[in-house]
């Protein structure tokens, strides 16, 4: 359903994403993964055309058979929200304050199906119970303030499923969140995939939240995708150093970590885009960094010189 190919985003510093591809499915779970500032933003924002006016795009994406790269505004407006939708990282900055929940809920209702008002507020209603919001119908005489940080993640999906999409991407959907919430807002996720058989590109930097929810996986890091494949199989036997370190990093309840020990961690930072490597953008801070690491881009998957382990 969606196919990208070799698609680059560049800007005036660096390229942000480079030549990457990867393809979803009808009803297929994609989780991208990768730390702060490795491109997973960048990848969800250009399957809708939403990229900065300064951004310099080279490759292709399609969905359904249609090109979106290079596509005209009118086009694209007719796909957001209502064939692919995004949940955005922070709802509370992606829904507009000055509106009460019901009128942003039934915006796109009225916009792409043709609904009236009142039956747009009625179907918004529905969503709302549909997402696991009690009490539907005080919260759509809500503003954004007057709900809590879980209860407005609730309604953004709501928002981003008002159309039936066939494809949403789920932006850090979590962040933020106690551990209770954010489970239930996975779970949620999953199950409107299933029920309605829709794709969904999970962005997070929470392998967890990714095994929970997700078919296959692609790691991202400095804006390439250095490993992808089943979910299940990537996380159980990482072959790239770096996917490896992130795996390592995670904390963990064992009792046999020795609770006084530091936690493992990747050393240095994400470079920014004007300091990445020519080669592979990991030289610097991996563990088996050989010499041709920092000038040759490494091919295959994973994308590593060595091959993996």
């Amino acid at each position: 359903m969606l196919a990208m190919r070799e698609l680059s985003v560049g800007f005036a510093g660096g390229l942000a994403l480079r030549r990457a591809t990867l393809s979803v499915a009808r009803g297929e779970r994609l989780g991208v993964a990768g730390e702060s500032g490795s491109g997973k933003t960048m990848l969800g924002l250009a399957c809708l055309g939403m990229l900065p006016e300064v951004a310099v795009v080279t490759g292709s994406v399609r969905f359904d058979g249609g090109e979106l790269v290079g596509a005209a505004e009118r086009d694209l407006r007719r796909l957001r929200g209502q064939r692919i939708a995004m949940v955005f990282q922070e709802p509370l900055s992606a829904l507009n304050p000055l509106r009460r929940v019901g009128e942003l809920i039934a915006e796109p209702l009225r916009l792409h199906r043709g609904l009236s008002r009142a039956a747009a507020l009625d179907r918004a209603c529905a969503l709302l119970s549909e997402v696991g919001l009690p009490d539907p119908a005080s919260r759509l005489r809500q503003y954004p303030h007057e709900m809590s940080g879980g209860q407005r993640q609730r309604v953004t999906i709501a928002l981003a499923l008002a159309c039936d999409p066939d494809l949403l991407i789920a932006d850090e959907p979590t962040t933020a969140l106690d551990v209770q919430v954010a489970a239930h807002i996975l779970a949620l996720l999953r199950a409107l995939s299933e029920s309605r058989r829709m794709a969904l590109i999970l962005i997070s930097h929470d392998l967890r939240a990714i095994a929970a929810v997700t078919d296959r996986l692609a790691v991202l890091y400095g804006g390439d995708i250095i490993e992808e494949g089943p979910t299940a199989d990537v996380l159980a036997a990482p072959r790239h150093p770096y996917t490896q370190g992130l795996i390592a990093a995670r904390p963990t309840l064992s009792a046999r970590r020795d609770r006084n020990a530091p936690l493992p961690t990747i050393p240095g930072t994400v470079p920014a885009l004007a300091h990445l490597p020519p080669g592979c953008r990991f030289a610097g801070r991996c563990p088996v960094e050989l010499p041709v690491c920092r000038s040759t881009r490494p091919a295959g998957n994973p994308a590593c010189h060595r091959g993996g382990p």
